[in-house]
């Protein structure tokens, strides 16, 4: 009945158009797919739909209903849903039982995950129809108050104050951050000082560090916030044990409400996947700030790796803009970019360098996703993070840095200090 009521409403108003807009097609059309594809064709040949009597001539069971009332968004969505359950029986009285002898556990899950998913997606309807610029002036005013009030919690500060203002602000929610360098510089330090900044504001972080055990992530924590001396703290031969033991008393299930959520190698037996991160994301759904420090270390899927690797990063995107929360994906830069690149200064010192996008070539992707890609480089206690691409008009700005990751310092220089 469904079927008959949408294709009448359709004929009648010649608006066939209007199921591509709700991915509606000739799946969706099960008894009355003989007048579906006639009316498609019709279309394609004529640019109109077909009057109800010629439709009638050539689809003698067409019963055609005039002067339909119900919305197209009603119609589609009953015929979606119930293509929806007629796929999904098939799948469960015929295909699962075969598949569920036939695979071990873990795969039949997986292949079932698979198929529900590909159900989902055939039978989604689009009802997205654009936005009217020359009309939709309400819309923005709207926009803006909600931006006025809630400006700061849509901008995660940066741990560097002329970052942050370079930035407009900070790392904006739902957006993709690429932070860029050459092995070992310390850009797990940056990523670590950017989740622990971003959480004494408030944020809750989710911070994934596949590299390092829980233990060293956490101790490097501690380093950035109270400056404690990382070999001793790891060694257990701080100087100043009763002060670090003192410290370690406000970390306590009363005192600290907002989570800081630090997942590593313990936490991850399978490795980091895409549906790792996106299950966290809602298991957790307070987080604001997502921080991937490897992402060569993720599982890319099969086929070519630049190929994986691309559609790992696409989907990061996704995953960010549809649970609103900054990503920060760090990333290295191949080493033999550094050997082409690297620069010695008369007194024989490597020069600091942060790596350009260019000396990037896995995958172009992380860099084309990122709505801001950060480089960086340090050596002997000097770091530089180049902006290289970001919304406001200061690519190409360095910040400089006084680094010392061992006592957790990593700051601008106070050039007031000088006079």
């Amino acid at each position: 009945m469904i079927e008959a009521q949408l294709l009448s409403k359709i004929i009648e108003n010649n608006d066939f158009s209007i199921l591509n807009r709700y991915n509606v097609g000739l799946v969706d059309f099960p008894t009355l797919g003989e007048v579906y594809l006639f009316v498609r064709d019709y279309v394609k040949d004529n640019g109109q739909t077909p009057d109800y009597r010629t439709v009638a001539a050539a689809c003698p069971d067409f019963d055609f209903q005039p002067e339909i009332r119900d919305e197209y968004k009603y119609l589609c969505s009953r015929l979606k849903a119930t293509t929806a359950k007629r796929q999904a029986f098939e799948l469960l009285q015929h295909k699962a039982a075969k598949k569920f002898s036939e695979l071990p556990g873990d795969k039949f899950v997986a292949w079932l995950k698979e198929e529900t998913q590909r159900i989902e997606a055939t039978t989604m309807i689009r009802i997205n129809q654009g936005t009217n610029f020359a009309t939709n002036g309400e819309d923005r005013a709207m926009w803006y108050a909600e931006a006025k009030l809630n400006r700061t919690r849509q901008y995660i500060p940066t741990p560097y104050p002329s970052l942050t203002d370079a930035l407009g602000g900070g790392f904006e929610i739902g957006d993709y951050i690429l932070l860029l360098a050459f092995t070992n510089r310390g850009k797990s330090w940056i990523a670590s000082h950017v989740g622990l900044i971003a959480w004494e504001n408030e944020f809750t972080v989710l911070h994934y560090s596949p590299e390092l055990s829980k233990r060293q992530q956490a101790l490097r924590l501690d380093t950035l916030k109270g400056h404690y001396d990382n070999t001793k703290l790891r060694r257990g031969i701080l100087d100043n044990e009763v002060s670090y033991l003192k410290y370690l008393q406000d970390y306590n299930p009363t005192s600290n409400k907002v989570p800081y959520i630090i997942k590593t190698m313990e936490d991850l037996p399978t490795g980091l996947s895409l549906e790792v991160i996106e299950t966290d994301i809602q298991a957790n759904p307070n987080v604001k700030l997502v921080i991937i420090d490897g992402f060569n270390l993720m599982i890319h899927g099969k086929g070519r790796m630049r190929d994986s690797m691309t559609q790992t990063s696409r989907q990061l995107r996704q995953i960010f803009g549809r649970h609103k929360v900054a990503g920060m994906v760090v990333h290295q830069t191949p080493g033999k970019s550094e050997k082409d690149n690297k620069e010695i200064a008369e007194n024989g010192a490597r020069l600091v360098k942060p790596p350009k996008l260019t000396d990037y070539s896995e995958t172009v992707a992380v860099i084309q996703d990122a709505a801001t890609a950060l480089t960086f480089d340090a050596c002997d206690g000097i770091g530089r993070i180049s902006i290289e691409k970001a919304r406001e008009p200061n690519v190409g700005k360095v910040i400089e840095l006084r680094c010392d990751f061992n006592r957790g310092f990593i700051q601008e220089p106070d050039l007031a200090a000088l006079f």
